[in-house]
């Protein structure tokens, strides 16, 4: 009995832990989708155009079936006149929600456990960021230290050439001999200088330093760390990506589906801005103003009236000329899709805490010593693999010329 007992205290801990491991993989199915569909309009514990999210599992448990009706098509279910649904969406200023037919229940279910657990422990930001340093001499500090290390070797040899000229003139002062002068000592200087080792010693120094400096300068030619232009229009990644925590690809469709990450089209914006004409800021009327500015340029590219709520008809759209930031050599080919899907690579890790940038610049340098360096450490997971956990980028032919430019 005992035996029978304790096998089913193991079964019981097997199932637990087992429920346990697949509702934490379901959350963590369901984040990745609740950003990707969810996030431009809805988070988890504040309104942004849609209600907050977090209590949604518990308003609704025991009612999952009718839940998972509303997710899949609330404009259908509102239009039927579903008594539930017509009041959601008045309690909610008649906002309209879009509809996800192609959801499955087990990505529905997903969303639901996500908006149950949440995010859990707050991570740093700036985890993911990887500053390593690529190439000593491109720094500039290193060839001031060196002059300043230049000029202080020459006081001190000053120093001891009066030292010792000042020891030399009491010896010979003590044996009664003719003092030591001050033009001996420039006349025994000039021997040492005019001597050929000197000569070449320096020359070398000079050649190498000189050589150094030049191939260091020529490396950082087409590097473009720090840009940050002015844009057309005054879009904050800190609101949007920070605050609001809009996931980076709902705007920058084609970091996991091509070579460009695109930059997105004044359509994306309108996706919130056709209900949202400015963004308040309590007791700031002239940053209100502001926003409300910068927004009018989208609907001015687009030919959107926010007051009849409606497209102008017959206007002519004039896109947005954004200025691009980030950028490389055409002779360097660089893969977004690659590296975002293969190789989940976040996009803080080129690209800095974008989520925290006002105004967006290049933070990392992008250079070839900089990608190098990642290409070094990054680790690789091969599937089917076992003991592919030390497998490194540069392993697998990272580092070969023709990897990134044919």
């Amino acid at each position: 009995m005992e035996g029978k007992g304790l096998v089913r205290i193991l079964t019981f801990c097997i199932l637990v832990a087992g429920f346990s491991a697949l509702s934490a993989q379901t959350a963590a199915e369901g984040k990745a989708l609740f950003k990707q569909q969810c996030s431009s309009c809805h988070a988890l514990n504040k309104k942004i155009i849609g209600p907050a999210l977090a209590g949604v599992p518990a308003k609704y448990a025991g009612d999952e079936e009718w839940l998972y009706k509303w997710i899949r098509n609330a404009p259908g279910l509102i239009a039927s006149g579903d008594a539930k649904a017509v009041k959601l969406y008045e309690e909610n200023g008649k906002q309209q929600m879009s509809a996800f037919p192609s959801l499955t229940d087990a990505q529905i279910q997903g969303l639901l456990a996500y908006m149950k657990e949440g995010d859990g422990p707050a991570v740093d930001p700036k985890g993911p960021i990887t500053t390593a340093v690529t190439d000593p001499l491109a720094d500039p500090a290193i060839y001031y230290s060196l002059l300043g290390l230049v000029g202080v070797l020459a006081l001190i040899t000053l120093l001891l050439v009066v030292i010792t000229a000042t020891l030399v003139t009491a010896v010979r002062a003590k044996e009664q001999k003719e003092a030591f002068t001050f033009a001996d000592v420039l006349t025994k200087t000039r021997e040492i200088l005019r001597n050929k080792f000197v000569i070449t010693a320096a020359v070398c120094f000079i050649f190498v330093m000189g050589t150094a400096k030049l191939i260091a300068e020529a490396r950082t030619i087409g590097l473009h760390q720090g840009y940050m232009p002015t844009q057309p229009i005054a879009y904050s990644h800190k609101l949007h990506a920070g605050e609001y925590q809009i996931a980076c690809q709902y705007c920058h469709a084609g970091a996991s589906k091509s070579k460009s990450a695109w930059i997105p089209s004044a359509n994306v914006c309108m996706n919130c801005h056709k209900a949202i004409a400015q963004k308040e800021y309590p007791g700031d009327a002239a940053r209100t103003a502001q926003s409300k500015a910068e927004i009018a340029k989208i609907y001015a590219a687009v030919g959107w009236d926010p007051d009849a709520f409606q497209y102008i008809a017959g206007y002519e759209e004039k896109p947005i000329e954004w200025i691009r930031i980030h950028n490389t050599p055409d002779h360097a080919y660089f893969n977004h899709a690659q590296h975002v899907v293969v190789g989940g690579i976040e996009c803080q890790t080129c690209h800095g805490p974008i989520q925290e940038m006002e105004v967006v610049y290049q933070y990392t340098e992008l250079g070839m010593g900089w990608c190098i360096n990642c290409h070094r450490n990054q680790k690789v997971k091969v599937l089917g693999q076992d003991n592919s956990d030390d497998l490194t980028v540069e392993d697998m032919g990272g580092l070969n010329c023709a990897r990134c430019h044919y």
